[in-house]
């Protein structure tokens, strides 16, 4: 045991990295063996599926520990940043699935709208925040990110992170998840603009990542929203909406990397 916590105090990232995919993987494991837990909507199901979602969390939350940083780090993660006009960021998914409506009505698209009920907001909201953003970002944005920022540069270390990210989403393609729906190569570049809008939020944010997790939650809720409404598979409703996120994510870069640039020669 003690071995461990050295290793974890002496190679964080590398332990932070063994202990999400060995509790994922674990998880996983028992959705595939176990009857009834190849779905969240089940009671057998769902705890498994929490620890899976929430093991990047738990292995943060771990190393703290060990390190005797967990507070510091709780609260910071959770501290209300400055206001920054780059954590408005955390709104582009619903702007993006706007559009998209927008975009799908011009073309004759027939819209369901009275498949969503404002009764369905809450739930979709809870359901949404328990079972993503919440369990995964402290880990994710809160430990990964920062850990590796300055070595390797806030792009590289984004989609870094991304790829990670996308990764450990893999197993789902073997289930009868919502993910699997979606082309896991649709998803991953998804999954990577979304890592980069996430690291110029935290690169504004003084480590906070409470807007990092509206930001996760928005486009879970917005994808969750347009499926609702039954005019496209989820698959297709990825695909299209990348003809908006990767214009948009590499304009907001080029913004990023100019007001930079300036602030330097301003010095």
């Amino acid at each position: 045991m003690e071995i461990i916590q050295i290793m974890l105090r002496k190679k964080p990232i590398t332990g932070f990295l063994i202990l999400t995919f060995l509790i994922s993987l674990i998880s996983f494991v028992l959705m595939f063996t176990i009857s009834g837990a190849h779905t969240p909507e089940s009671l057998t199901g769902l705890p498994i599926w929490l620890i899976a979602i929430w093991s990047p969390n738990m292995a943060a939350i771990t190393i703290w520990i060990t390190k005797k940083e967990f507070l510091v780090k709780l609260q910071l993660a959770f501290s209300f940043p400055k206001y920054s006009w780059w954590m408005i960021l955390a709104f582009v998914p619903i702007v993006v699935a706007a559009l998209f409506l927008l975009i799908e009505i011009k073309k004759g698209t027939v819209i369901e709208w009275m498949n969503f009920k404002v009764s369905y907001l809450f739930p979709l909201i809870f359901v949404n925040l328990l079972m993503g953003p919440l369990g995964e970002e402290l880990g994710w944005r809160g430990f990964l990110y920062p850990a590796i920022k300055d070595k390797y540069g806030w792009i590289a270390s984004a989609l870094i992170v991304g790829t990670i990210w996308a990764f450990w989403h893999a197993p789902l393609w073997f289930l009868d998840s919502p993910q699997s729906k979606i082309p896991f190569w649709a998803f991953s570049i998804t999954v990577m603009l979304l890592s980069i809008l996430m690291s110029m939020i935290y690169n504004h944010s003084q480590c906070s990542i409470i807007a990092i997790i509206l930001l996760h939650l928005s486009f879970n809720v917005s994808l969750g929203f347009i499926d609702i409404l039954g005019s496209h598979h989820p698959g297709e409703i990825v695909i299209k909406s990348l003809y908006i996120y990767a214009p948009l994510v590499l304009i907001l870069v080029a913004i990023h990397e100019l007001r930079s640039v300036s602030k330097w020669l301003i010095k």
